[in-house]
């Protein structure tokens, strides 16, 4: 639970597969767009589709549409294995409680493999989704925590210092 005021408080977080597993779903679709990509590739799917259609090129139309629907599932399954390798193959990850320290001047990280400070104009990327908070300190590379963890004005801060 958050500790101090709210100009000086600490969020205690130990990582879970579902976390981390969610963690790595949010950044890449923030950071990659895949949803935007996704939506206009079902799109562009879809008319050519239907153009086949029109044309009556039926075989083709169905063919191109069970391709795309099994890459998508392929795609999709490869990404939960690569995830699934990723968490059991690092035990620090596993078994690394992080603690968030937020301060005037910056986020002090504590966890059992190391301490850093990170500057608040140096942090790459806050992504906020409704129940979380996710610090990325460079692209792909970063720390999430529920929001519950915050109180309303825990919130405000967080947003106003980590938000360029």
């Amino acid at each position: 639970m958050p500790k101090g005021t709210d100009m000086d408080f600490s969020i205690t977080v130990k990582p879970t597969f579902e976390e981390y597993k969610r963690f790595n779903r949010v950044v890449h679709n923030a950071i990659g767009k895949t949803r935007v990509k996704t939506i206009v590739l079902c799109l562009l799917l879809l008319l050519i589709t239907g153009y086949l259609f029109w044309i009556q090129e039926y075989l083709i139309a169905l063919l191109l549409f069970a391709a795309w629907t099994l890459t998508i599932v392929l795609a999709k399954a490869k990404a939960e294995r690569n995830i699934k390798k990723a968490w059991n193959s690092n035990a620090v990850l596993r078994e690394n409680e992080s603690v968030f320290r937020f301060t005037e001047s910056g986020i002090d990280v504590t966890a059992s493999n190391g301490c850093s400070h990170i500057e608040y104009d140096k942090l790459y990327r806050l992504i906020e989704t409704k129940t979380h908070f996710y610090l990325l300190s460079a692209v792909n590379m970063g720390s999430g925590f529920p929001k519950s963890l915050c109180t309303p004005e825990q919130q405000d801060f967080i947003r106003k210092h980590c938000i360029k």
